[in-house]
């Protein structure tokens, strides 16, 4: 099935509203019928099997493009708004497309092809039914990879991939058509695009947040009755530090959702023991795996902190060491994964694909251990580990250690060469804070929990960690930022 018609399947001519916005208000027939519009404009004007840009903010633009280049039977390339205009030609140029639709804030950044910036099609053409009998293995959606360990790859997935983890996440978060979520997050991610794969799905609605703080979106979950929240790690880092989150009531909302990267738990458990009528769904994924692999039932929240989880519906996940075997507990190996919803590949990396594409199973270059339950903990990702004193060292559980400081916005933990040690442990520290006070605390509570091979020989701090366009912590710019800051002081 084509997936755009498998999410308006049951919705396609409803009243009900899809997309909420303080400046609009969209039904799902309004956004269906300028899909249908902008899929025979497509088909009548370049035919099928191409890639086409997207490039815009979340509003209903791009969702009537993206479900328009889709149904079409064309690759919707979605490019990071956030991406250097270098970096958007070379997408355009790697994957030869002719069209990108654009806002027209970013139709300089798409220059050398044709930019549609307003919906094309004949608007009297309100009930087109067109064939849409598609391969349920060909690329429906490239979207290109953070960049956090490296080049941008483009993540290729497939109609049947978006399906299978669409219905997925249904089952776990027993989402239906009452469910209203508020989007903070953009739709180039591949978490924010499975928040408007699933509402659309259920029949729900999606309110899109306009305020370019956040406080603007706590405001919006109670003004339009929002039942879900989600976000990444710096989402919820920025609303418990930095706005009244905590003290506020939320009487509509059932739950919230966090992926993206790691979040002390000690953040987690704070945030459900001041809300505990809402449910607090702790959950892993990868762009590789179209969104999600994993999720910590809520009621476990306490009594598994810093847990994964195990598998979704539909999803395999192993923890497997060197030699391919499954783990026992305590152990530490990397975490594989086997399902519909895993990508056919990068795009034009057929040595990349094959590297993390074995026998049917992703190799995500993630490392866990498990419980006596199967329960599976991140402790690091391949590569990030420090070798300090001829140790490994997880930067994740010092960054966990140092998070406990009540002044500690966020930290970041990396390694840089050393000529005795190997690697010297470096904390990079997110806090209002400033000098030695704030130093020593955090050093006299690191030796008090950690051994003296994974204390920090040095600690720095900033007002704002630099952040990715999915609001990860650019790790490489606060690597740059910490050289400057040690050249400076030398």
């Amino acid at each position: 099935m084509n997936f755009i018609d498998y999410l308006f399947e049951h919705s396609k001519y409803s009243d009900n509203f899809l997309l909420l916005s303080r400046n609009v208000s969209l039904t799902y027939r309004d956004i269906y019928g300028d899909i249908l519009r902008i899929s025979s404009w497509i088909q009548n004007s370049i035919g099928t099997n191409s890639r086409i840009g997207i490039l815009a903010d979340n509003s209903p633009f791009f969702v009537q493009v993206y479900g328009g280049i889709i149904h079409s039977g064309n690759t919707a390339v979605i490019i990071d708004t956030k991406s250097s205009s270098k970096e958007i030609k070379n997408i355009i140029s790697r994957c030869s497309i002719p069209i990108v639709f654009a806002d027209q804030k970013y139709e300089s950044l798409a220059a050398g092809v044709r930019v549609i910036s307003c919906i094309p099609g004949d608007t009297s053409q309100s009930n087109l039914c067109l064939p849409s009998q598609i391969p349920k293995d060909t690329c429906a959606v490239i979207i290109f990879t953070s960049g956090s360990t490296g080049v941008k790859k483009g993540v290729m997935l497939t109609h049947n991939n978006l399906i299978a983890n669409t219905n997925s996440i249904l089952q776990y978060l027993n989402l239906s058509s009452d469910d209203r979520m508020m989007v903070v997050l953009p739709f180039f991610y591949c978490y924010g695009a499975s928040l408007l794969h699933t509402h659309i799905r259920a029949g729900g609605s999606l309110v899109l947040d306009q305020s370019p703080f956040l406080g603007g979106a706590l405001k919006g979950i109670n003004e339009f009755q929002c039942t879900g929240f989600a976000g990444v790690p710096s989402t919820f880092l920025i609303l418990v530090q930095k706005t009244p989150f905590l003290n506020l009531k939320f009487p509509s909302l059932r739950y919230f959702t966090q992926a993206g990267g790691h979040l002390s738990s000690s953040v987690i458990q704070k945030i459900g023991r001041t809300f505990p009528d809402k449910k607090f769904y702790v959950m892993y994924g990868a762009t590789e795996a179209t969104a999600r692999l994993s999720y910590l039932p809520p009621d476990l929240l306490f009594d598994k902190p810093d847990s994964i989880g195990k598998g979704i519906p539909g999803v395999t996940l192993e923890v497997r060491n060197e030699e391919g075997n499954v783990v026992r507990p305590g152990e530490v190996g990397e975490i594989v994964a086997a399902g519909d919803n895993i990508m056919i590949g990068y795009l034009d990396e057929p040595d990349e694909t094959a590297r993390v594409i074995r026998d049917g199973w992703y190799y995500t270059g993630d490392l866990a251990t498990v419980d006596d339950e199967g329960f599976i903990y991140i402790i690091g990702r391949k590569g990030t580990f420090i070798k300090s004193a001829g140790f490994r060292v997880s930067p994740q559980e010092i960054e966990d250690v140092i998070m406990q400081v009540d002044t500690v916005d966020a930290c970041v933990v990396f390694g840089i060469p050393h000529p005795i040690l190997g690697e010297a442990i470096i904390a990079c520290i997110q806090s209002e804070s400033d000098g030695e006070g704030l130093i020593s605390s955090v050093k006299k509570h690191c030796s008090s929990l950690l051994p003296s091979h994974k204390q920090p020989a040095d600690i720095f701090i900033l007002q704002y960690l630099p952040l990715n366009s999915s609001g990860k912590p650019d790790r490489d710019a606060i690597k740059r930022l910490y050289k400057l800051h040690d050249n400076q002081s030398e």
